[in-house]
C-alpha cells in the first residue's frame, strides 16, 4: 500500500479578511475550509464591515469548504443540550441552503467540546470537528470529531515543522499537515502573523508532487477515516 501526505487549512469566522487570504490559496494551489457563524453574519452586503455577508459566500468560498463553528459561535461548554442542539441545526440548515451541500464539518468555538457537544455532534451527522492548539505533529486523527491541529500560522516552529513534513516519507501510514488560524490575524502584521507570512507558508508547501492538497471534508471522504 503506498501512503500519501495530506495538506489542509481550517479558518474561523468568516472575516472580509478571507477574501485576500482565498486570493493567495488559490494562486498557490491550496485548498482549505472555512468556518462560518452564519448568524453573526450579515444579511446584506457590507452592512457588518468586517464579515463576509452571507450572499458572498457562495462566489467567495466557491474553491473551497463551507463548514460550520456554530450559529453564533457560543461556548458550547455552557449551553444545555438543547440549546447546542438548536445552534449546531441552524447553522447547517443555513449554510447548506446558501452553498447547495450539506455542511457537515465543524469548528468547535473558543475550541472548547464536552460529551454532551460530541453526542449531538454524532446525532447531527457532523461528519468531523476542530479542537485548536498545535500538536506539531502528523499523525492521523483517531477521533474525526476532536481532531488536534498540526499548527497555528503563528507558531514560532511553523518553518521548521513545514520542512520536516516536506521531507517526511510516509512508509507506514498517511500524513496530514493541518493549519489553522483566523484570516484578520494576518492584518496584525506581526513576525507570525502578517499577509508575507502567510504567503511564505503558501510558497512553501505548495507545488510538491507527493502531497495531496485538499479541504478538510475532501480529506475525510479520501482517507475514510
Amino acid at each position: 500500500m503506498q501512503y500519501k501526505k495530506y495538506f489542509t487549512i481550517s479558518y474561523d469566522d468568516g472575516s472580509i479578511d478571507d477574501k485576500r487570504m482565498i486570493e493567495i490559496m488559490d494562486a498557490y494551489g491550496i485548498k482549505g475550509t472555512f468556518n462560518l457563524n452564519s448568524g453573526n453574519m450579515a444579511p446584506i452586503k457590507n452592512t457588518y464591515p468586517r464579515s463576509i455577508s452571507l450572499e458572498e459566500i457562495p462566489e467567495v468560498y466557491k474553491n473551497h469548504e463551507v463548514a460550520t463553528h456554530g450559529f453564533k459561535h457560543p461556548n458550547y461548554n455552557q449551553l444545555t443540550r438543547e440549546e447546542i442542539e438548536d445552534d449546531i441545526k441552524k447553522d447547517i440548515a443555513l449554510l447548506s441552503k446558501i452553498v447547495g451541500y450539506d455542511t457537515l464539518g465543524h469548528a468547535y468555538p473558543y475550541g472548547v467540546w464536552n460529551q454532551t457537544t460530541l453526542d449531538v455532534f454524532t446525532e447531527q451527522n457532523i461528519r468531523y470537528a476542530r479542537t485548536v492548539g498545535s500538536s506539531l505533529r502528523f499523525d492521523l486523527p483517531t477521533n474525526p470529531l476532536l481532531i488536534s491541529p498540526t499548527s497555528h500560522h503563528s507558531d514560532p516552529h511553523i518553518f521548521t515543522v513545514l520542512d520536516e513534513f516536506i521531507k517526511a516519507e510516509p512508509t507506514d501510514s498517511d500524513l496530514l499537515f493541518y493549519l489553522w488560524g483566523h484570516s484578520y490575524e494576518f492584518s496584525r502584521n506581526l513576525e507570525f502573523s502578517s499577509w508575507d507570512h502567510f504567503e511564505k507558508i503558501c510558497k512553501l508547501i505548495s507545488g510538491k508532487d507527493d502531497i495531496v492538497y485538499c479541504t478538510n471534508m475532501e480529506f475525510f471522504n479520501i482517507t475514510n477515516i
